[in-house]
């Protein structure tokens, strides 16, 4: 009966394309990167940044439309098996995403630290390393805002159905709009929602069936679509070619995801399904290594950007030629530079695998937990999301950095990250013990976004790398904490002056 209710929602193609997926992020970052070293200095280079012609490559490479989807195939299936209990459902999605997250940030942070401890000068290798290890976080955060709303979204779907898509690509198009043809940069905002959670709801489309119910010359027609609406878009409409930022542009389609994005998820959803019976039948000959691979797809996802960190270290001292990036000497390295990366990443894989778990759904009953406990599952999702997201702008590096790192207008530094986990971690915790302790966690953390806030609404508070407007979305986050709480206590059936000790 082990892995039972796994093995019950498993779908062989989704497997393969989760694996397959991977294997293009792992690649595509391990060939794009070029390793500078220079006197115990070691710097980074994006291929993409000098070889302009190869952007359109990233109409193939840029797969993270497609992760979100094989997310929301997940995220549907495990909402069913836990008979659609929001609070069950969220524990054992978190418990699979931050347990090797926790790992991994906790082993980066202490090397951030000795890189500003024990060497005088930066940047130095492992300050370097600690910036670049980071790089698979913005991910990981965006999609922790997603696995929370999943819930919510499936409900919208089964109401809704396609109007509920169109209507975001309609909605991202706006977006657009106003930012870049008004603009007015704080709309930005809405496109990491509406284009990620777009590509995440093609998901439950196919978890119930609908994508697969479609005529193939249906898919193959949305397919073309997809791929002629990148050509408009980079053509006529200026939108960048490449799918992935590129350093040196001023205009990225990822920061904030545009209306390329969009259709980029419409081209490989549909490219994917196109290959769906090829990929079934591949796949019904390599089962084993399927279950295998996948249950540590998060490991080498969150590890492989360290395995270029440690594989730079240990060659370059030792003479590793450094050929100019895109001459025929750096094409013909590229395989023996990809080569030295798999060493480290399977040891990497072989010391941190143990983290990555796969628990059963929960079995505690909380189909009627009060609001308070959901109120407080809210607040700590913001609190965790922000925290995992701000390490893929900041890195793990330059842990109190009065200037922090930028992202639509908002400084933020690792200390203010981990200021967030903690505080979330607190919160999310305290929503599966008693109500009081959940409403004692959710008001520490409100009141402290709303007085951090308000203390650095005027200048920021360097200390965390905060600006004012960091600062003011502190005040925004903590004063609606504190007003949702404030309902849901209001609304609770209790005696006057108790809360309800169960639910």
């Amino acid at each position: 009966m082990k892995h039972q209710a796994e093995t019950i929602n498993r779908d062989s193609f989704i497997d393969a394309l989760r694996v397959a997926s991977i294997v293009v992020v792992v690649l595509g970052h391990w060939i794009t990167t070029t390793v500078i070293w220079d006197d115990g200095l070691i710097g980074i280079e994006n291929a993409l940044s000098v070889i302009p012609s190869s952007h359109v490559a990233t109409w193939l490479i840029q797969v993270m439309p497609l992760l979100f989807f094989v997310g929301g195939f997940a995220n549907n299936r495990s909402l069913e098996a836990h008979d659609g209990n929001y609070l069950a459902f969220l524990r054992t999605r978190y418990r699979r995403l931050l347990t090797p997250t926790l790992v991994f940030v906790g082993v980066w942070l202490s090397i951030g630290v000795l890189a500003e401890l024990l060497v005088d000068d930066l940047p130095n290798v492992l300050d370097r390393a600690a910036d670049l290890a980071a790089l698979p976080f913005w991910f990981l955060g965006l999609y922790l805002f997603v696995v929370a709303l999943a819930p919510p979204m499936i409900r919208l779907h089964r109401r809704w159905g396609w109007w509920l898509p169109a209507g975001m690509a309609v909605g991202a198009l706006a977006v657009d709009v106003v930012y870049y043809g008004l603009g007015v940069t704080e709309i930005g905002v809405l496109n990491f929602a509406l284009v990620w959670l777009l590509a995440h709801q093609l998901g439950f489309f196919y978890a119930d069936g609908s994508l697969l119910d479609l005529n193939r010359r249906i898919v193959a027609a949305a397919t073309m679509f997809g791929l002629a609406g990148l050509v408009v878009l980079t053509t006529v409409g200026s939108y960048p070619v490449s799918m992935v930022g590129v350093p040196g542009e001023e205009r990225w389609n990822t920061n904030p995801p545009s209306l390329a994005l969009v259709m980029l998820t419409v081209w490989l959803v549909g490219l994917a399904l196109l290959v769906r019976p090829r990929a079934l039948a591949w796949a019904a000959t390599r089962s084993e290594f399927l279950a295998g691979t996948n249950r540590v797809v998060l490991t080498v996802f969150l590890w492989h950007v360290s395995a270029v960190a440690i594989a730079g270290a240990v060659v370059y001292p030792l003479g590793f030629p450094q050929p100019e990036t895109a001459t025929a000497a750096w094409w013909a390295l590229r395989p023996i530079w990809i080569a030295a990366l798999v060493p480290p990443m399977l040891l990497l894989v072989a010391a941190f695998r143990r983290f990555e778990i796969h628990p059963e759904p929960a079995g505690f009953a909380m189909q009627d937990a009060p609001l308070v406990r959901h109120v407080a599952a809210g607040s700590a999702v913001v609190s965790i999301g922000l925290g995992v997201l701000g390490f893929g702008v900041t890195g793990f590096n330059r842990i109190a950095a009065d200037l922090g790192e930028s992202v639509l207008d908002f400084n933020l530094n690792p200390l203010q990250n981990v200021a967030h986990l903690v505080l979330g971690l607190a919160v999310l915790w305290s929503a599966y013990r008693g109500v009081r302790v959940a409403v004692a966690t959710t008001t520490v953390l409100a009141a402290s976004f709303l007085v951090v806030g308000l203390l650095g609404s005027s200048e920021g508070i360097a200390i965390l790398g905060m600006n004012s407007a960091t600062a003011w979305l502190h005040v925004a986050l903590g004063a609606v904490g504190l007003a949702l709480l404030g309902f849901a206590l209001s609304s609770a059936p209790s005696r006057p002056g108790h809360l309800p000790e169960q639910g």
